[in-house]
């Protein structure tokens, strides 16, 4: 009994050390080589971290609670700019597989953005997506390239300003996007950067008071608009109207000439029935025959 219990403690030894061999010989190379080479070292690694990940999704489902354990800027991306990305949507809703061994499983836009739902989903592929949205994980802060496509771009979500340009044409409507709107979506350029203004007093928001960045020589403006606007450029208009004692000067440009530049009224809009029209028909019913200039009345 004790001869037979030798012979199989050495029939074990033998078995053991040929495994142990077998091993060393497979493993050997790799260690090699990861000495050498530090990105091979990191593989290795991955591997081994992807056999646990695997492993502990085949016991139960992973949940955020599982990833932000390795990956710690994105949640914290989310939070700050998601946008939905933010709602229930899970990191397994776009990460369909965790596979660090070398092979990146990347989320499709088009698993969620039906490109046939909305013209601005069907752009093109992801590449596209990112010359805008370059984190996905905060896909609301958007960086504009300085390519002329992007205005395809803009107006798939913007259409109204690209009838502005289209209705109403000028040197804006001859520009790309990104010339006002550089680098970062939803930043505007101000007017006083390219124009001179015209009164010194005037500033960007005085700009808006008439003219549309998108529409700029469609000229619009709300009836209590100070004359001092209008006088910025009808200087002589103004310096009269300033001087006049008839009951013209006391009135606001915009009484007369209402919303839209150039509006020009006609003296019967207010004055009716003032004179007989047999006095009238003698000078062509042209009130300025006498009355002259409507902003410098003499009569």
């Amino acid at each position: 009994m004790i001869r037979k219990a030798s012979l199989n403690d050495s029939a074990a030894r033998i078995i053991c050390f040929f495994l142990v061999v077998t091993l060393w010989a497979s493993v050997l190379p790799l260690s090699v080589e990861a000495a050498q080479n530090p990105a091979v070292a990191g593989s290795a690694r991955l591997q081994a971290a992807a056999k646990k990940i695997l492993a502990l999704d085949s016991a139960h489902k992973l949940l955020n609670t599982d990833c932000i354990k390795c990956h710690t800027s994105e949640p914290a991306d989310i939070k700050r700019a998601g946008g939905k990305h933010r709602t229930a949507v899970t990191c397994l809703d776009c990460h369909i597989q965790h596979l660090p061994s070398g092979v990146k499983t990347i989320p499709q836009c088009s698993m969620c953005h039906d490109p046939s739902a909305q013209a601005h989903f069907a752009l093109g592929t992801r590449s596209v997506c990112l010359k805008c949205h370059r984190n996905p994980h905060t896909p609301l802060i958007i960086t504009i390239p300085d390519k002329h496509w992007v205005n395809k771009a803009c107006e798939t979500c913007h259409p109204e300003k690209g009838k502005e340009f289209k209705e109403y044409p000028s040197k804006h409507s001859q520009k790309n996007c990104t010339f006002c709107h550089p680098k970062k979506h939803k930043r505007i350029k101000r007017c006083l950067q390219c124009h001179k203004p015209h009164a010194p007093f005037m500033v960007f928001k005085d700009c808006l008071r008439c003219h549309k960045p998108h529409s700029p020589l469609n000229i619009h403006y709300a009836g209590n608009i100070p004359n001092k606007y209008c006088g910025a450029c009808h200087t002589d208009i103004f310096k009269l109207l300033s001087k006049s004692k008839a009951k013209h000067g006391k009135f606001k440009c915009a009484f007369c000439h209402k919303n839209k530049h150039p509006t020009v009224p006609k003296c019967q809009d207010c004055h009716q029935n003032i004179h007989s029209e047999s006095i009238l028909s003698r000078f062509n019913n042209n009130c300025l025959k006498c009355h002259r200039d409507p902003h410098n009345l003499l009569i």
